[in-house]
């Protein structure tokens, strides 16, 4: 944090070098209408095309590091699927079933599924990050907050770029876009990627991949503009991403079962016993010090996903009332074609004669598939000669989802002293449909050019059905719930504009989670399996956000100063853990929870700028089981720009800071240490042959090399970390016509 400290000094203390500069306005719109990040009375983190590229930015992944209270990853097991907790509310399960806490959208449409959200998506505009729940803009499934994806629309007029990068670990991306120019009131843009790693792991291992955490990913999309009239617009947008990958090792921590060699396994597959303790041998390896790069793992293979959407956005003008219809339609396939948990080969013997065969600690395989169906009308305006700006909005949303996902998974039962091997009798084999119909509006009412209020409720319906299915090897039919929820959320806002660089707000708002089921939680064991748990859907999470904030301009719009904070109270939270030996989601009771924010962007003279952000996030239970520590973020960076005779020359270097976080909700033991992580870049840019101009850049990213967990889980018997990457450099080349 001594980096934060320093760049955050020399944000108020070097602002008097500065010559005729100021900082370029940004605007979003996180309020559903076009505005200035300084006058939108949220908590938010706006990162504009200029700002993904000097932090070396491709997906919503990479902005996390440099957002206050923010964390987002790639979940455990996974190249392609996130993990998103904002203020201290998120999930890391990546079921169908289970409903993210951050909702995901990309230009004004719901990814409603974590499953599948890291894809790569080219041409990104602006990524917001909005913290604080967001329920009656944005809707259900936001109590922590909500990222919003705005992709470059067609110029109109033709031009294009390819982008090059070359980097170490066989790390490679290239990228091309097409600006087609406007014929008719048509304008189109394509835009293709590709992008290849051979990962920092190898595996030794005769059985499945030899790459760790490799990668080989093809993405399109196609977005086209149609001008039918003055007033009436339409933008179609398709996007596709195929991509293969083989995910990150996990590496076992610790083991919480016994080691004793003496201990036997039985197969509940056939009820054969079986000697050595395949923990005696995990207990040797087990490592949550150091970072490892080699491993013997006998089950990774392949993940492959193929991600596809549609979005039709209609817009028409009568006056000062703009009509809005947002249409989208997304498909998510992914193979799971083998993942092992364990952290090794492992063998165990036969009781009877002494013949050795495989082990399993915790493999798995899985299918994915996931479609969803969004329409959204909205209807924005004016009235009352200005004073009055307003949004009403209707919303509908189904999907349906289907996941086979079985484990072979050896628990330690200590009442017994034996461990137990439940050979593809555990996982999740389900159906899950959901719908969802809303009614919202929000309006804000100008009382003086100082004074604002803005009232907002949505009124939500959502219903539900699991069905276990009968391929369960455990269920002799299939077996079904359905449950159905309703909530009508609020928000309060009171603005007051001091003058045109300085405003305060007050802010009172509601989000809500639908209720949700866990298909994985089947009891099992010997005799028929027990559904009752699956078919009873955890309640719905609630929250009330109390936040004060404080946007300003400073020194003649040179520095640029935003500051938050707030206190939630929350009920039924909905934390995901092992349980027992089970993987569920429940309600964690009451809870509270306060925090702060700040912002800082500041230009010391022609040539330097400073950012600086910092998050403080501290949570209370009733519960006294649930101990948690509070998460601190922050980031600072030290940018130079200056004309040469070559072209434009960027020099940049940032750090960003991750305080110690906890993966277990009931097990304080599983977490990982507080980090901080050098990046830097140098960049020559506008220079100018063949008719356009080239853009070079080198970069490096955690310079120092830093040994950090990025994830982990307690899995009953043992816990299991992936860790972060390496030092990674390379090489940036762009030329756009």
């Amino acid at each position: 944090m001594n980096t934060l400290k320093t760049a955050l000094a020399l944000a108020v203390a070097g602002v008097s070098v500065a010559a005729n500069a100021q900082l370029e306005e940004v605007i979003v719109t996180a309020q559903k209408k076009s505005e200035s990040l300084q006058d939108a009375p949220i908590a938010i983190s706006a990162f504009t095309a200029e700002n993904l590229e000097q932090i070396g930015a491709t997906s919503a992944v990479d902005v996390g590091e440099y957002t206050p209270n923010a964390w987002i990853t790639r979940s455990l097991g996974s190249s392609y699927n996130i993990r998103v907790s904002i203020r201290g509310i998120g999930t890391a399960e990546p079921s169908l079933a289970v409903d993210p806490k951050v909702g995901v959208y990309l230009d004004g449409a719901y990814i409603a599924r974590n499953a599948g959200a890291v894809f790569d998506v080219v041409d990104l505009e602006r990524v917001e990050v909005l913290r604080g729940p967001q329920g009656t803009l944005w809707g259900k499934n936001t109590t922590g907050g909500a990222i919003n994806l705005v992709t470059q629309q067609p110029s109109g007029e033709f031009g294009g770029k390819v982008d090059f990068t070359v980097g170490n670990f066989g790390s490679n991306r290239a990228a091309v876009t097409v600006d087609t120019g406007e014929a008719a009131g048509l304008a189109a843009k394509i835009s293709y990627v590709k992008k290849v790693s051979d990962g920092w792991q190898d595996n030794i291992s005769d059985i499945g991949e030899d790459e760790l955490g490799s990668e080989d990913t093809d993405a399109f999309r196609l977005a086209v503009r149609w001008d039918i009239t003055d007033t009436l617009s339409a933008n179609y947008a398709y996007d596709r991403t195929d991509g293969e990958a083989t995910a990150p090792a996990t590496q076992v921590g610790f083991v919480d079962a016994s080691t004793d060699p003496s201990v036997p396994t039985i197969d509940l597959g056939d009820f054969s016993f079986y000697g050595g303790n395949l923990y005696a041998g995990m207990a040797e390896i087990a490592n949550d010090d150091d970072r490892l790069d080699k491993f013997d793992l006998d089950n990774m293979k392949s993940e492959e996903v193929e991600i596809s959407g549609h979005n039709l956005t209609l817009s028409w003008m009568l006056g000062d009332l703009e009509i809005k219809s947002i249409t989208a339609y997304r498909d998510y396939e992914s193979d799971q074609n083998g993942l092992d948990l364990d952290g090794g080969n492992w063998v165990k013997f036969s009781a009877a004669d002494g013949t050795p065969s495989p082990a399993t600690g915790f493999h798995t395989v899985g299918e994915k598939e996931q479609d969803q169906f969004s329409q959204e009308f909205q209807f924005l305006g004016t009235a009352l000669d200005d004073r009055l700006d307003y949004v009403v909005g209707l919303y509908y949303f189904d999907e349906e989802g289907r996941e086979i996902n079985p484990w072979q998974a050896t628990f330690y039962n200590a009442a017994n002293n034996i461990n137990t091997l439940f050979n593809g009798n555990m996982g999740a084999w389900y159906e899950i449909t959901g719908e969802s119909q809303a009614l919202y509006g929000q309006a804000t009412y100008h009382f003086s050019e100082a004074w604002r209020l803005t009232l907002g409720a949505r009124y939500t319906e959502d219903e539900k059905e699991l069905i276990l299915l009968e391929e369960d090897p455990g269920l002799d039919q299939d077996y079904s719930s359905k449950e159905d929820w309703s909530k009508t959320t609020g928000a309060a806002t009171l603005a007051y504009f001091m003058n045109d660089d300085v405003n305060f707000y007050g802010k009172v708002a509601q989000g809500y989670a639908a209720g949700i089921y866990n298909p994985g939680t089947v009891g099992r064991g010997v005799g028929p399996a027990n559904p009752e748990p699956a078919l009873t859907p955890a309640d719905p999470e609630e929250t009330t956000s109390y936040e004060l904030g404080a946007k300003s301009q400073l020194a003649d719009g040179m520095v640029r100063l935003n500051a938050a904070v707030y206190y939630n109270d929350n009920e039924n939270l909905q934390q995901t853990d092992f349980v027992d030996g089970v993987r569920r989601t429940i309600n964690s009771g009451e809870s509270e929870t306060i925090g702060a924010e700040i912002d800082v962007t500041a230009l010391l003279g022609e040539h330097w700028m400073v950012t600086a952000n910092a998050g403080y996030s501290d949570s209370d239970y009733d519960d006294s089981s649930r101990e948690t520590e509070a998460f601190k973020t922050g980031a600072a960076g030290v940018q130079y720009d200056t004309d040469t005779n070559l072209g434009h020359v960027t020099a940049r270097f940032d750090a960003t800071y991750m305080g110690k976080v906890g993966f277990s909700a009931s097990d304080p033991r599983v977490h990982s240490d507080a980090r901080t992580l050098f990046n830097a870049r140098l960049t020559l840019s506008e220079v100018e042959a063949l008719d356009g101009q080239f853009r070079f850049a080198l970069w490096g990213k955690n310079l120092a090399d830093e040994e950090y967990i990025e994830h982990g889980a307690n899995y009953g018997s043992f816990t299991g970390y992936t860790w972060g990457t390496p030092r990674t450099y390379g090489l940036d080349v762009a030329y756009e016509f």
